[in-house]
């Protein structure tokens, strides 16, 4: 049985994922829209419905293992005296860790080598990601880990 500390700390964690994940779909969302007003001969009904909605699926795939296999085992194990919980530096490390995963998935960095350099939109994507993850993490480590 998982103790209830535990528990909360996970919340934490899943709440973390949750704002990370819903910043991406808003920006894709975002930028989905301000490309149906530039070409509104292209306009696709579907494009705000079903874009998100698959985006949210692949998204899954990359932010999944990560709040698995890395952030859970973090905040778990960081004490929340440390100086890697302070919003700027916990931002940081999310947004640098964030774009080295999605540097080792697609093998490099857009316009050096095989990657295209048309994948800078995943990649700042996933540091967004990753900075507002760590961002929520920090600002809201007082409700769901313990103060040790």
């Amino acid at each position: 049985m998982v103790s209830r500390g535990i528990a909360r700390q996970l919340l934490g964690t899943v709440t973390a994922v949750l704002a990370g994940w819903l910043t991406a779909l808003l920006l894709l969302e975002a930028t989905t829209a301000i490309e149906l007003l530039q070409e509104p001969h292209y306009i696709v009904p579907d494009a705000l419905v079903v874009g998100p909605i698959v985006s949210a699926w692949f998204m899954a795939y990359f932010i999944l293992p990560v709040w698995a296999l890395i952030l859970i085992p973090l905040y778990l194990f960081i004490p929340s005296s440390s100086m890697l919980w302070r919003c700027p530096i916990c931002t940081l490390c999310g947004a640098a860790a964030r774009f080295l995963i999605v540097s080792l998935v697609f093998g490099g960095i857009p316009g050096v080598g095989h990657v295209s350099s048309g994948a800078w939109a995943s990649y700042i994507l996933a540091t967004i990601v990753g900075g507002v993850t760590c961002l929520i993490g920090s600002l809201t480590k007082h409700m769901f880990k313990p103060a040790i």
